[in-house]
C-alpha cells in the first residue's frame, strides 16, 4: 500500500484552500477551550506556539503566501517529534503530559495524544499540498514562458 504524501484536492473533492482554513480555525479553537478547561504550565506554551502557528496559516492561506504556510509546517514537525516524549510521559509519569489532557488516566491520555497526532498527520498532509500548490503557482508566475519570435 502506497500512501502519496501529496493531494490534488481536499476530502469529498473540495479545495484545499477552504481545509487550510478550517485546520487553523479548529486547532485554534481546541487549543484555547483546552487551556480554559485544564489550564497548566504545558498547555500555555503549547498555547503561544499554536497561536503563531496558526495565525501565519490563517494569512498565508487567505494571501496566498506559501511562505508563511512553512510556519504551520514546522509547527506540525514539532508535534510529530514530541509524540514519543508525551506518549512516554504519560506512561512513566513525568513532565506534567497526563495533565496537559486534563485527565490522570493513562489510557484516556494515550487515545487524546493519538487522536490529536493522527490529526496533526492528516492536517500536515493537506497544508503540504496546499504549500507545494501555492509554491508551483508562484515560480511560474516568476518564470517568463518562452515565446517564437517570428
Amino acid at each position: 500500500m502506497k500512501i502519496n504524501l501529496t493531494v490534488e484536492n481536499g476530502p469529498c473533492n473540495t479545495e484545499l484552500r477552504g481545509w487550510c482554513l478550517a485546520i487553523a480555525i479548529y486547532w485554534l479553537l481546541s487549543m484555547t477551550s483546552s487551556v480554559i478547561l485544564a489550564p497548566n504550565a504545558l498547555n500555555f506554551v503549547g498555547f503561544a506556539i499554536i497561536v503563531v502557528a496558526n495565525i501565519c496559516l490563517l494569512i498565508g492561506t487567505l494571501r496566498e503566501k506559501f511562505v508563511l504556510l512553512l510556519v504551520w509546517l514546522i509547527f506540525a514537525a514539532i508535534e510529530v517529534i514530541s509524540f514519543p516524549f508525551a506518549v512516554l510521559g504519560v506512561i512513566f509519569h513525568f513532565g506534567g503530559y497526563r495533565e496537559a489532557t486534563g485527565t490522570d488516566s493513562v489510557f484516556l491520555s494515550l487515545v487524546i495524544y493519538i487522536i490529536t497526532f493522527l490529526l496533526i498527520l492528516f492536517s500536515a498532509r493537506i497544508v503540504y499540498s496546499f504549500y507545494l500548490q501555492l509554491k508551483n503557482n508562484e515560480t511560474s508566475k516568476q518564470t517568463p514562458r518562452a515565446m517564437n519570435v517570428v
